[in-house]
């Protein structure tokens, strides 16, 4: 493990990482019947907005990752929001930036992480994060009354399967960096302390 060049880059990076665990426990409260904004379709209109800024969470922090030759890009990469747009601008840079969830495998001894293997649950794929997002984006409007009205039971249904592919894209997750011998290892509930603790690691030759 070293020393991340900009520590202030991995700072912001945990921020966006604790926000999205914040607005997930949100979600979490909203779709188990714990906290209501006192009617049902608006608590679903609630969290649609939630998980549309935990996308773009999950693309800005992407920026965290790739500052460098994201912004020698886009001058104006600070004023970046829209999550769709921020994932084709960050591919033309580093094709492989989008995070890869994992699973730690450690030894039981030591408790030390032995290898890494690749998790064999649904998680939110590229492609997913596109139609959530749009998804999202169609209800955050009001509705035509001439149109077709949405079945809220079936849209609760289908956040909280976004919802468990979104925790599994995260919990544990890897970054790789532009440069393919460094990754970031992010681990979104430590063992330790509960918060979110990011590394970066080097590979070594063998």
């Amino acid at each position: 493990m070293v020393t991340f060049e900009n520590p202030d880059d991995i700072q912001k990076y945990i921020w966006s990482m604790t926000e999205i665990k914040l607005r997930m426990e949100v979600i979490d409260n909203i779709l188990n019947g714990v906290k209501s904004t006192g009617q049902f379709p608006t608590d679903m209109e609630c969290v649609a907005l939630l998980f549309r800024k935990i996308l773009e969470l999950i693309a800005l922090s992407s920026i965290c990752a790739n500052k460098d030759v994201y912004s020698a890009k886009r001058e104006s990469f600070y004023k970046d929001w829209n999550g769709k747009r921020i994932l084709d601008d960050l591919e033309k840079v580093n094709r492989n930036f989008y995070p890869q969830p994992s699973k730690q495998i450690v030894y039981e001894k030591t408790g030390r992480v032995a290898k890494l293997e690749k998790i064999k649950e649904e998680y939110l794929t590229k492609e997913l994060f596109i139609q959530l997002y749009d998804k999202c984006s169609e209800h955050l409007h009001s509705y035509n009354p001439y149109g077709e009205y949405p079945n809220l039971d079936e849209l609760k249904a289908d956040f909280l399967k976004w919802k468990n592919k979104i925790v599994n894209l995260l919990n544990h997750h890897q970054i790789q960096l532009v440069n393919q011998t460094r990754q970031l290892w992010v681990v979104m509930r430590s063992r330790d302390d509960g918060k979110v603790h990011v590394a970066e690691m080097v590979q070594t030759k063998s």
